[in-house]
C-alpha cells in the first residue's frame, strides 16, 4: 500500500491508531508493564532468611562464680549432706528402715526420671491426671526444686549444652557440673531463654509450685519419719536414714547425670557434644545413663533404646501405658536412630583409618614405563614384579612367602596380576595390605 493510500485512510492521528489495530490483532499487541508493587507486597513474596545472633554471655568480671554462693540452696544442700554423713557414722540402720529407704529412694528417683524429666521437661508421653499428681507429689520428696524450676534448668541445658548458658556446663569442670552449679548464684544476664508456657498452663504443675514447700517438707522429711517410726519403731533412723540420707542419695544420683554421663562412656549417636552412654550410670540413675542417645533424641520416652539396656524408667512407662495411665509414648523412628549409629561408626572408622600407615600415597609413587621396569630388573638386579599396574619390591619378602621362595621368584620381572588374583592363588586383603604398605615402590605408565 502506498503512502498516499495510508494518508487517505488515516487522515488523523486517531485514525492512524485505529489503522494499526486492523493490522495487528489485539491479542498480539503489547499490553504494557504491570503496575509496580508496593514494598510491602514485594516483601511478602521474598523467602525471608532471618539471621539470629545469640546474645553473648558477659565475661566474668570481679568475683568468680565460686564466690557467689546461693546461700539458701547452699545451706540446705550442704546441711543435708552433713546430716547424712552423721547418719552413716553414728546412727544405726535397722533392717526395716533400710528396706524402706531403698524402696522410697527408688520411688523418689522414678518420680524425677519419669515425671520431672521425661514427662514435663521433654513431653515424651502424656500422663493421666492421677499419675501427674502422684509424680508431682513424690517428685518433691528428694528436694530437687519445683517442677518449673527443675524443668527450666534442664531445657536450658539441652538448648545450650556445653556452653556458658548451660546451667551445669561440664566445660567448667566435673565438680561444677556435678554439685557446684546448684550452690552458686548466676547473674540474670547469664541465663538463656527456655519456653515454659506449657507448664505455666498445667494446673498440676502450678499447684505443686504454689505449695511446693509444704509438699516437699511432708514427703521428704515427715512422711519417711512417720512410716519408719510407726512400722519399725525407728523414729531416729526414720529421720536420719529414711528421710535425709535417702534424699541426699537421690540427689547425688541425679547429679551424676550432669557430670558422669558427660564424662565417661561412649558416643554411638553423636560426638558433637559431651553426653555419653554408660551402662553403669544407666543402672545407678534408673536409666538416665544412656545420655548420648537422650541428647540425640530427647523426646523419645526411652533413654536405653535397645532391649537389653538397663532403663528401669522405660519399663515403668511401658507398664503404665499397659494400665492406661500413660499414653502417646513417643518413639523416634528406628531408621533415623540407625542412621545416627551408622554415621558415627563411619566417622569412627575414618578416625581409626587415619592412624594406620597405608604406604606411600599413589600420587607420590614414581612412574616407570614398561621398558624402564624391565631395565631395572635386568640391568640393576631389582627384585620387582607388577600387580594391577603397581610395582612391588619383593626382595625382603621372598623368604617369608607362604607359598615358598621358588614360586614368588618366578614372577620377578613379570606382570603377575592374573596369578595373584586367582590364577595361582586368590590372595586375601591381608596380603594386599602388606604389599601396599611395605613393598609398593612405583607405578607402570
Amino acid at each position: 500500500m502506498s503512502l498516499s493510500a495510508i494518508a487517505y485512510y488515516v487522515p488523523t492521528w486517531t485514525g492512524f491508531i485505529d489503522y494499526l489495530g486492523e493490522l495487528f490483532p489485539k491479542e498480539l499487541m503489547p499490553v504494557g508493564e504491570p503496575p509496580e508493587k508496593t514494598a510491602e507486597e514485594a516483601s511478602d513474596e521474598i523467602l525471608k532468611k532471618p539471621v539470629y545472633k545469640p546474645k553473648p554471655v558477659p565475661k566474668m568480671t570481679g568475683k568468680s562464680i565460686h564466690s557467689r554462693w546461693y546461700w539458701p540452696f547452699a545451706i540446705g544442700i550442704l546441711s543435708a549432706e552433713v546430716v547424712a554423713l552423721y547418719a552413716v557414722l553414728f546412727v544405726k540402720l535397722h533392717r526395716g528402715t533400710s528396706i524402706f529407704m531403698m524402696l522410697y529412694g527408688v520411688l523418689s528417683g522414678l518420680c524425677i526420671t519419669a515425671g520431672y524429666h521425661r514427662l514435663w521437661a521433654h513431653r515424651a508421653y502424656k500422663a493421666s491426671r492421677p499419675l501427674e499428681v502422684f509424680l508431682a507429689v513424690f517428685g518433691a520428696s528428694s528436694i530437687q526444686g519445683s517442677i518449673i524450676w527443675w524443668v527450666q534448668n534442664h531445657r536450658l541445658h539441652h538448648r545450650y549444652t556445653d556452653t556458658e548458658r548451660d546451667p551445669y556446663n561440664i566445660k567448667r569442670g566435673f565438680w561444677y557440673a556435678h554439685h557446684g552449679w546448684i550452690l552458686f548464684r548466676r547473674k540474670e544476664e547469664d541465663l538463656g531463654y527456655a519456653d515454659m508456657t506449657d507448664l505455666h498452663a498445667n494446673p498440676v504443675v502450678v499447684w505443686q509450685y504454689k505449695y511446693y514447700f509444704f509438699i516437699c517438707g511432708f514427703t521428704s522429711l515427715v512422711l519417711p519419719t512417720l512410716i519408719c517410726g510407726y512400722l519399725f519403731n525407728d523414729w531416729v533412723g526414720g529421720f536420719f536414714w529414711g528421710a535425709v540420707a535417702r534424699l541426699v542419695g537421690v540427689q547425688q544420683v541425679t547429679f551424676c547425670v550432669n557430670s558422669v554421663a558427660h564424662t565417661f562412656g561412649t558416643q554411638p549417636y553423636s560426638d558433637e557434644q559431651t553426653p555419653r552412654d554408660n551402662w553403669i550410670t544407666g543402672i545407678i540413675t534408673l536409666g538416665e545413663g544412656y545420655h548420648n542417645f537422650h541428647h540425640a533424641f530427647p523426646n523419645d520416652y526411652r533413654n536405653g533404646v535397645r532391649w537389653y539396656d538397663v532403663d528401669i524408667t522405660k519399663w515403668m512407662l511401658w507398664s503404665l501405658e499397659q494400665l492406661g495411665l500413660a499414653t502417646n509414648l513417643k518413639r523416634f523412628p528406628r531408621n533415623e536412630i540407625m542412621k545416627g549409629r551408622a554415621a558415627m561408626k563411619l566417622k569412627n572408622a575414618e578416625k581409626f583409618a587415619k592412624r594406620i600407615h597405608y604406604g606411600t600415597p599413589i600420587e607420590e609413587l614414581p612412574m616407570f614405563t614398561a621398558s624402564e621396569f624391565v631395565a631395572e630388573v635386568r640391568e640393576r638386579g631389582k627384585k620387582w614384579l607388577v600387580i594391577e599396574g603397581f610395582i612391588y619390591n619383593i626382595e625382603e619378602f621372598i623368604k617369608m612367602h607362604p607359598g615358598g621362595p621358588k614360586l614368588i621368584m618366578g614372577g620377578i620381572g613379570k606382570d603377575m596380576t592374573n596369578a595373584f588374583n586367582g590364577g595361582v592363588y586368590n590372595h586375601h586383603y591381608s596380603a594386599r595390605n602388606l604389599m601396599n604398605s611395605t613393598m609398593r615402590v612405583g607405578k607402570i605408565i
